[in-house]
């Protein structure tokens, strides 16, 4: 979804988690089947301010250009995007435990929520819907069992049709902790307070985990440029582990061509990273979808720049009148959602009393008719 969402965006003077929650929530507004949430590496400063001016771009592109001047990268697992260092990510994904049967659960608590509730949470929620056939159950989080998890006190969480056990293994990982794989979830409540068998503390000597080894599987864009696209990815990951194994084929549902690929964490971001930067350029994107629309939050920008953005992402020429040159610089402001970039044109020029004419393969800026 990542690289199939469009968006076109201005922050400035923004912290990294407020610009980051604006792009996953655009993503998940776009895909109401896989609604998104994103976690950030505890080591890393969310505070951060930063900028990113993205018009008609895909959310692949955005967070590539929000998290890489900060060190940082971003990998998704289902329904979740993993922001922070690449080691963090890696040291994830190689300790990352999936149920053992198919399971998803619907989990939220509040800002200030102490992590021994939250893990609490997630077991008590996974084992309502067990007993349940997969409904929910509700009453009081029971947090009994879980003294043993160091104490912190972390940000708002939401997650939907998420795997347990991927949300289980998040929050060991904030404490550089890790379960056994197969595990059984409610395995991590331990009656005397102390570490359970199952789960093990990674020590700064310790990284098997970078080793560790899965599969993913990637989709291919069916553009004329499948065989291009799976020889990129296979180069890219044979870069960083050249004992990575492939396996090309058509997903059974969609048929939509798929490569499935074996190896480490480190592999999976180099073909995660070469998929996301081969994704469509943002005015493909945008002209593919005429109707397409935005959510844009910007302030006190020209409004001769913005409309250049515009124009731009849907594959346009801006022209600029004379007479209007001076008054396009007016600045402007504008926090619209849902709306296409002709719409969004129409309001800058609104704000800077200027007219737009929003042709075929020109943008036409000239001064209202008095």
């Amino acid at each position: 979804m990542f690289t199939r969402t469009v968006i076109t965006v201005t922050l400035d003077g923004q912290s990294a988690d407020e610009a980051i929650d604006q792009i996953v929530a655009q993503v998940s507004s776009g895909s109401p089947g896989r609604p998104w949430t994103w976690w950030r590496d505890g080591e890393v400063d969310p505070g951060k301010i930063v900028s990113l001016n993205l018009a008609g771009g895909s959310a692949a592109q955005a967070v590539t250009q929000l998290t890489r001047p900060l060190g940082w990268e971003a990998f998704p697992i289902p329904g979740i995007l993993l922001v922070g260092r690449p080691e963090w990510i890696d040291r994830t994904l190689g300790n990352l435990v999936s149920s053992a049967k198919p399971q998803v659960i619907d989990l939220e608590w509040p800002r200030g929520t102490a992590s021994e509730t939250a893990l609490g949470s997630v077991l008590h929620v996974a084992a309502g819907r067990q007993a349940n056939g997969g409904a929910e159950t509700g009453g009081e989080k029971q947090d009994q069992g879980l003294g043993w998890l160091p104490h912190d006190v972390w940000p708002a969480g939401k997650f939907q049709q998420v795997d347990p056990w991927h949300v289980a293994s998040l929050a060991l990982a904030e404490f550089r902790m890790s379960a056994r794989p197969g595990t059984p979830l409610q395995r991590l409540r331990s009656k005397d307070g102390v570490l359970p068998e199952a789960v093990r503390v990674i020590g700064d000597d310790q990284s098997n985990w970078r080793d560790t080894r899965f599969l993913m599987v990637y989709p291919l864009e069916s553009n004329g440029a499948d065989e291009s696209s799976e020889a990129e990815l296979r180069r890219a990951v044979r870069a960083v582990d050249a004992m990575a194994s492939f396996r090309s084929g058509r997903d059974p549902k969609t048929r939509k061509k798929m490569l499935r690929i074996h190896t480490h964490p480190a592999g999976h971001r180099a073909a995660l990273a070469t998929q996301w930067a081969a994704a469509p350029a943002p005015a493909q994107v945008a002209a593919a979808g005429r109707d397409a629309t935005y959510d844009l939050k910007l302030l006190n920008k020209p409004a001769r720049e913005v409309l250049l953005q515009f124009a731009g992402a849907a594959a346009k020429k801006l022209v600029v009148d004379d007479e209007a040159s001076l008054r396009s610089q007016t600045l402007v402001s504008l926090d619209a959602t849902k709306q296409t970039l002709e719409q969004l044109a129409q309001s800058i020029a609104t704000q800077a009393s200027l007219k737009v004419e929003w042709g075929e393969t020109v943008v036409r800026v000239s001064l209202p008719v008095e």
